[in-house]
């Protein structure tokens, strides 16, 4: 494989650890962060769960050699989730504006986070026809 390959491997393995284990150490406070989002409510108890266990479990899919296609397939999908839901704040589509997540995008504002999600997507992208094509 290629070093750009891997380059985009490990970009995605720092970026699902950066964003589950932080998750996983304050669950209670994701929870609260996920009831202020534009989601159904009944879908956080899960959502608070479920979320990190699918970063994590990207993680290693994407740390195994015979599994990181499927990482960065669902690399793909997860960042193309998150930027459709980020476009949809910036295009006020929900009845309620919510806060950022946490970390880095708490500080940067949603056009700038929207155009973060949109570039890791494009690269996810890159990832899977490099990975297809070797």
């Amino acid at each position: 494989m290629s070093v750009l390959i891997y380059t985009i491997i490990a970009l995605f393995i720092a970026l699902w650890i950066y964003a589950a284990v932080p998750k996983l150490r304050n669950i209670k406070y994701f929870k609260e962060v996920l009831k202020s989002q534009a989601i159904p409510k009944w879908s956080v108890p899960w959502l608070s769960w479920m979320l990190p266990v699918v970063e994590l479990g990207t993680v290693v899919l994407l740390i195994i050699p015979e599994t990181r296609l499927r990482g960065m397939y669902i690399s793909l999908l997860m960042m193309t989730v998150f930027t459709v839901y980020v476009s949809g704040i910036i295009y006020q589509v929900y009845d309620i504006y919510p806060c950022p997540c946490g970390g880095v995008f708490s500080r940067i504002g949603w056009k700038k986070h929207f155009k973060v999600n949109l570039l890791l997507t494009l690269i996810a992208a890159v990832g899977v026809v490099l990975m297809e094509m070797n």
